[in-house]
């Protein structure tokens, strides 16, 4: 399985650390894997941690939270060894499944 989109954050608490341009999850072993462009970010919230990663699908919010981005080729990436919170309302999610 793979899933790509088109923008999404890294956070330190509310601050934007990064701006995520497309990005594509796979799956890597037992863990998935996300590689993302960056279309802005900002060294001293990037320097800080914890890093929350946001991604916006289907009208809501996937969240994995305490994330360590690596730079790799121009690009983030990103190790999801654990499932996303979901925040947003349970019809947009509905939609997204339908």
């Amino acid at each position: 399985m793979r899933a790509s989109g088109v923008g999404g954050e890294l956070r330190h608490g509310y601050q934007q650390a990064a701006r995520l341009g497309p990005w594509t999850i796979k799956r890597d072993g037992a863990t998935w894997l996300l590689s993302a462009g960056v279309v802005a970010e900002h060294a001293i919230w990037m320097a800080r941690r914890p890093l929350n990663l946001v991604l916006a699908l289907g009208g809501v919010e996937w969240i994995w939270r305490e994330v360590e981005p690596a730079a790799e080729d121009g690009r983030i990436v990103v190790r999801l060894d654990r499932r996303p919170d979901v925040v947003g309302s349970v019809a947009a999610a509905q939609e997204v499944r339908e």
